[in-house]
């Protein structure tokens, strides 16, 4: 049995990471799903917070614990990855999370320049809640904090998920962050699933592999 922290995305909810979150605790594991700061309410609530506020909430644990593993869906996996390299932590599963891309932050802060302040987010998925728009602050954000992740200091087993249907994050990207971290890495491709792989077809493969993945780690 392990102690699972899920993550979601940037405009998502705790509830994106529920029906893994269900699937996990059906076989044991003790798992926590929290919705991240300015999310779950307005779109405009991103424009207060950043990565450090993420990043401080995946710290937390209820009870002042630690989990044993984290697992995120996109932004979120960024954020597990994030916590591993300072803190350290058991395991960690990113599901299609974007690799560091410095043409990304140089591209919002010369929108940022030009006086746009939002941009449309990606549609959501079915069963999905979450924003339909971003703050262009909030995604320079995250943009910001994937930069400065220091990747070569995870060292914790990574399990990186990939879905082949993505039309948010490049799934090469994947290529770069399995290159830069330090630790032992496993990857799993999901062949009929777009982004939000939580809510996809290839649900209980997901779930199979992470509770196998958390379980040994």
């Amino acid at each position: 049995m392990a102690q699972v922290l899920l993550l979601h995305g940037l405009g998502g909810t705790g509830r994106t990471m529920r029906p893994l979150a269900d699937g996990l605790a059906a076989q044991g594991h003790v798992v926590h799903a929290p919705t991240l700061p300015g999310h779950g309410s307005t779109a405009e609530a991103l424009e207060h917070v950043g990565w450090a506020d993420w990043l401080e909430a995946a710290l937390v644990w209820p009870a002042h614990t630690r989990p044993d593993a984290i697992v995120g869906q996109s932004m979120g996996g960024s954020l597990a990855l994030a916590v591993a390299a300072r803190s350290g932590c058991g395991a960690v599963v990113a599901i299609n999370p974007p690799a560091p891309d410095p043409d990304a932050v140089d591209g919002l802060e010369w929108r940022q320049s030009r006086g746009h302040h939002w941009v449309d987010g990606p549609l959501l998925a079915e069963g999905e809640a979450g924003y339909t728009r971003m703050p262009i602050s909030a995604l320079l954000q995250m943009a910001v904090g994937v930069a400065a992740t220091d990747l070569a200091a995870v060292r914790a087993p990574l399990l990186l998920v990939t879905s082949v249907h993505d039309d948010v994050v490049d799934p090469a990207g994947a290529e770069v962050i399995a290159a830069a971290v330090a630790g032992p890495f496993s990857r799993l491709l999901l062949g009929h699933s777009g982004h939000v792989a939580t809510l996809g077809p290839d649900l209980a493969l997901l779930t199979a592999a992470i509770a196998e993945f958390v379980g040994g780690a």
